[in-house]
């Protein structure tokens, strides 16, 4: 079991970490083959439906994989955008990820739209039912922080900026703190072939039903001890 944390709560030394893993996947080639598979599937379903979640979860968890070839101890960390809100906050800062911008030609362009408040994320996470709060995390949530970063964010290949592992490492959070307060509730699809059995793009052996479990899958978040 490992601990994907926020991002502030990391060490230099962890941080150290994840910035080399993350550029030796860059080097294997791996950043661009994820960026591309994101592209490829952009309008398949793995947005407005359903499987927008488990299929961001079974995305994250393989590059997640990748990063810890290189160094074990590596886990995502995730960027809260309702409280890091500043182009000048350390996410952006010469020893994390502000030198990627230049450096992969991402374009970034931080501040072009305005970031979800954590009312707007409360407000989400009471929605009563599965196919309520996915929509409303999606649009509201998900969709403000890939403009207000920009350039390659702000794209189909938005894989291809590291930013967009640490954000979606925050939205998965939100679904396992809904999860934990609406644990009767069930997997709602949005469409045929969009179920909790239906195989998620790209991964025909890999449905909903194998990621709902986040703990099953072997990490757990920094905050949990909060919500249980």
């Amino acid at each position: 079991m490992y601990t994907r944390k926020n991002y502030s709560a990391l060490s230099a030394a962890e941080k150290q970490a994840f910035v080399d893993a993350l550029r030796k996947v860059k080097a294997d080639g791996v950043v661009d083959d994820f960026a591309e598979t994101h592209a490829t599937h952009f309008g398949h379903g793995i947005h407005r439906s359903s499987h927008f979640l488990p299929w961001h979860r079974e995305f994250l968890l393989r590059f997640e994989i990748e990063l810890q070839k290189h160094d074990s101890n590596v886990a995502l960390p995730y960027w809260d955008s309702t409280t890091d809100v500043s182009p000048d906050d350390p996410l952006w800062g010469p020893d994390f990820l502000g030198p990627f911008d230049v450096g992969w030609g991402l374009g970034r362009e931080l501040g072009s739209d305005t970031l979800p408040t954590a009312g707007e994320v409360a407000t989400t996470l009471n929605l009563p039912s599965y196919d309520r709060f996915w929509p409303k995390l999606e649009r509201d949530i998900h969709n403000p922080p890939h403009r207000w970063v920009g350039g390659v964010m702000a794209s189909a290949a938005s894989p291809g900026d590291p930013i967009f592992f640490l954000h979606h490492s925050w939205i998965d959070l939100q679904w396992v703190k809904w999860r934990h307060d609406h644990s009767n509730e069930p997997f709602i699809a949005s469409g045929p072939g969009l179920g909790l059995n239906d195989p998620l793009m790209s991964w025909p052996d890999r449905t909903p039903a194998d990621v709902l479990d986040h703990i099953a899958l072997g990490y757990q978040y920094d905050v949990e001890a909060l919500v249980a």
